[in-house]
């Protein structure tokens, strides 16, 4: 995982998103992820957050749903949009049992943890 600061925007926004998450989940870690962890972003581009969850892998949908309300109110708050990813910690430290094992891959590599 990289470890450059972010943008205070991107922080800011990011920070206030895990904040709000914590409070109705059970959270391990979360990870910034794409173009605003690589630096390389512009001004309307998402900040994609991967949310390592305890517990074993439930319904992704629906939790993925109730993270993006939660979201949206952090993009009223701060003009970031948040786009949260739900990783359950079993399917984070065995990636080659999450739907898409390189983008497991990829968030390890490039991320920065929140």
């Amino acid at each position: 995982m990289k470890t450059h600061p972010l943008d205070p925007a991107t922080d800011f926004a990011a920070h206030a998103f895990l904040e709000r998450v914590r409070a109705q989940f059970d959270v391990v870690e979360a990870i910034l992820f794409g173009s605003r962890a690589r630096g390389d972003f512009s001004p309307d581009s998402d900040a994609d957050v991967a949310v390592l969850l305890r517990g074993e892998p439930g319904k992704l949908v629906s939790t993925k749903l109730e993270m993006s309300d939660i979201a949206y109110d952090v993009l009223l708050d701060t003009g970031i949009n948040v786009s949260p990813l739900p990783v359950w910690l079993a399917e984070w430290t065995n990636p080659e049992t999450y739907s898409n094992p390189r983008l497991l891959e990829n968030i390890a590599r490039e991320g920065i943890r929140l």
